[in-house]
């Protein structure tokens, strides 16, 4: 830790300028390394040797490298690269042990697929060997011994591995309200606000965060999820965002300027990774085909309480 360089213990009063403003520099670097899975905005899961933050869709897990001799400076430079890849191999494989663990939906988790698809734990584990360190966050511990932390994140490949198939490409709006599931609502009936996306108010409903959750209303019809998500956007940015603060996702720009907030009412249990929110609410988002574009480019953040 670099405090340790700087601070003199009995000697703060007295301490003089220059080693005040060393002392002041350090801990700020520290802050700036390791703020960021402070921040109160942020819905972040912690693991035994890994974090999950929903918010910003990444996975970060730690490696511990133990030294082959006491003191450092009687270690060998091939020792010391040793050390460090024992590390980052460690934190490579509670990297894939997490994402292998993760819920993907009410009904099943990664291991699942992983048990029925071999080939996809393959692609998994290449991914999880080609996640890079967070340079930032190595530290060097006194007796030689080398903590590192690795991160991959949850859009993107992994997404487009692990998405359940019935989360469809959907090319079009007019596409959308073709199907069986949608019909052309009447003008007189279309709502007099056009919302640009929407914000799941859960807080207080000891919700849990999974890849692909559902919003439905009281009588269990899916307002959001594999009917009306496109594969393309899930990909890119995530079936929803969560975040554990209401005022920043209501300014969030993944909802635009003008969201609808929605409460929901409950979840359901034992999983409680599917949201139910009222009727009315439902049918302001169904009275328009604007409301079904942005549903369709998953413009939903959800707001849970810290974890």
């Amino acid at each position: 830790m670099l405090i340790a360089y700087f601070y003199l213990p009995g000697t703060s009063r007295h301490m003089n300028k220059p080693l005040k403003f060393c002392y002041i520099i350090a801990l700020l670097f520290l802050i700036s390394s390791f703020g960021y899975a402070a921040d109160p905005r942020s819905l972040i899961e912690y693991r035994e040797n890994a974090t999950i933050d929903w918010t910003r869709g990444v996975v970060t897990a730690r490696g511990i490298g133990d030294p082959t001799t006491f003191s450092d400076y009687k270690r060998t430079q091939t020792q010391h690269e040793q050390t460090i890849a024992e590390a980052m191999n460690k934190a490579r494989h509670n990297l894939l042990e997490t994402i292998v663990g993760l819920r993907i939906n009410t009904e099943s988790r990664v291991i699942d697929i992983v048990e029925n698809y071999p080939s996809v734990m393959s692609q998994l584990r290449e991914m999880a060997h080609q996640a890079p360190e967070i340079d930032n966050l190595r530290r060097y511990l006194y007796d030689g011994t080398v903590e590192v932390w690795s991160q991959m994140q949850l859009n993107g490949g992994f997404t487009q591995l692990i998405l359940p198939p019935d989360i469809r490409q959907i090319e079009s709006i007019k596409q959308v309200m073709t199907g069986k599931n949608f019909t052309q609502p009447e003008t007189s009936s279309r709502s007099a606000n056009i919302y640009s996306g929407m914000v799941v108010d859960a807080r207080g409903l000891q919700a849990v965060p999974v890849i692909a959750p559902r919003i439905l209303d009281e009588n269990l019809e899916e307002v959001f999820g594999p009917t009306y998500a496109s594969r393309e956007f899930a990909v890119q940015q995530g079936v929803v965002r969560y975040t554990a603060n209401l005022w920043q996702a209501k300014f969030d720009l993944r909802v635009s300027d003008n969201p609808i907030v929605v409460k929901a009412l409950k979840t359901i249990w034992p999983r409680r990774c599917d949201f139910i929110i009222s009727n009315s609410d439902a049918d302001k988002l169904r009275s328009a085909s604007e409301h079904l574009l942005f549903l369709r480019e998953c413009k939903v953040i959800i707001v849970l309480d810290p974890m």
